[in-house]
C-alpha cells in the first residue's frame, strides 16, 4: 500500500508524519486490498482562521470502486483523524460486502429475470 500526501504550505510540516502514521494504523489490515491512498490537506481560509482545514482521502481498492472522504474541521489533527476514521469504516464495509457476496446479483433476481443477466461468452 502506497500513501501519497499533499499538504498545503499553511499547514505545519509535521502534518505529513501524522497523516502517514494514522493511515498506516487505519488501513494496515487492508494492505493487500488497497493499491494506494491519496491524502490532501488544505487550509481553505488561510490565516483568517475558522473551520477551514479540509482533508480529502481517496483510497484505491483493487477491483473495487474508490472510497472518497471529505472532512472539514478547525484543526488539521481533527480533520485528519475524522477523515481517516470514516475512510477506514468505509473500506471495511466495501470489503465486507465482497466477502459476504452482497456485491453480486441475488439468486431470486436471476431466476425471476434470466434475460437480464448477461451470459459470458
Amino acid at each position: 500500500m502506497k500513501i501519497s500526501v499533499h499538504v498545503d504550505s499553511a499547514i505545519p510540516s509535521h502534518a505529513s508524519e501524522l497523516i502517514d502514521r494514522r493511515c498506516q494504523y487505519a488501513f494496515g489490515r487492508f494492505d493487500n486490498a488497497i493499491s494506494e491512498v491519496f491524502v490532501t490537506l488544505t487550509d481553505e481560509n488561510g490565516p483568517r482562521g475558522g473551520e477551514c482545514i479540509r482533508c480529502v482521502i481517496r483510497v484505491q481498492l483493487h477491483r473495487r470502486a474508490d472510497v472518497i472522504i471529505h472532512e472539514q474541521c478547525d484543526t488539521f489533527e481533527r480533520a485528519v483523524g475524522l477523515a481517516v476514521e470514516r475512510a477506514g469504516r468505509q473500506v471495511a464495509r466495501q470489503l465486507g460486502r465482497r466477502r459476504m457476496g452482497h456485491d453480486t446479483l441475488r439468486k431470486d433476481f436471476v431466476t425471476a429475470y434470466p434475460e437480464s443477466v448477461p451470459i459470458p461468452a
